[in-house]
């Protein structure tokens, strides 16, 4: 199963990978990008302006489970 972390605090990585279901023991491929602020200013805007806080509290409706590949 393949999953993307974007734009996440280092800190954060762990926290994120329990809440998605990654289990501790869990075999992974990783590889790091660091990314700076100036490389990303719609999401350091966006995060600025805290519209998109409520999400933090919603659950997640969909996983990569659900997608369905067609013509493959």
């Amino acid at each position: 199963m393949r999953q993307v972390l974007e734009n996440i605090e280092a800190e954060r990585v762990f926290e994120e990978m329990k809440r998605r279901g990654i289990q501790p023991r869990q075999r992974l491929r990783v590889v790091f990008e660091t990314v700076e602020d100036e490389d990303l200013p719609l999401a350091r805007m966006a995060e600025a302006g805290g519209a998109f806080d409520f999400l933090k509290e919603e659950p997640d409706l969909y996983s990569d489970a659900d997608i369905k590949r067609r013509n493959v």
